[in-house]
């Protein structure tokens, strides 16, 4: 796990090639551009393949904050990074539905280990050896196919 704290003062860490990132406090406008800048920064600065909002200690969520990390969610796909919310509460989620707040296709988890989980496709891409035999096969048949023309 890696902690990445350099020119940010959004706390976030790099566990299984996901940005981990805690949302934490009061969340005004200031607040939530420099986590969205801090994000995207570090996405691209990392290379992750997964980013999950860490969401557990929140209590209150307004409509504005939730578009808001729906919209950031989409800006790190565009960068090639799957997110997952975890950790969102009953009440906050009770909240959400009660204002009608469209739900695009966010990806959800009850715990930090679920996230992972959903993301698992992705975030495993290092640890995946390569097969080197593909090239191989290719190039085998493609031989096998000069020669019987």
């Amino acid at each position: 796990m890696r902690d990445l704290k350099i020119n940010s003062e959004t706390a976030m860490s790099v566990v299984r090639n996901c940005l981990v990132v805690p949302i934490q406090g009061e969340l005004h406008d200031d607040m939530l551009m420099r986590i969205r800048t801090d994000i995207l920064e570090k996405v691209q600065a990392t290379k992750v393949r997964g980013l999950i909002f860490d969401f557990s200690t929140v209590r209150a969520l307004d409509t504005f904050a939730f578009n808001f990390f729906t919209d950031t969610a989409k800006m790190a796909s565009l960068l090639g990074v799957s997110a997952v919310f975890v950790g969102l509460q009953p009440g906050v989620v009770s909240a959400l539905v009660d204002l009608e707040v469209e739900i695009p296709d966010v990806r959800s988890a009850l715990t930090m280990e679920d996230g992972f989980e959903q993301l698992r496709h992705v975030s495993s891409i290092e640890d995946e050896p390569e097969n080197a035999d593909n090239e191989t096969i290719e190039d085998d048949e493609w031989e096998n196919d000069s020669e019987e023309q």
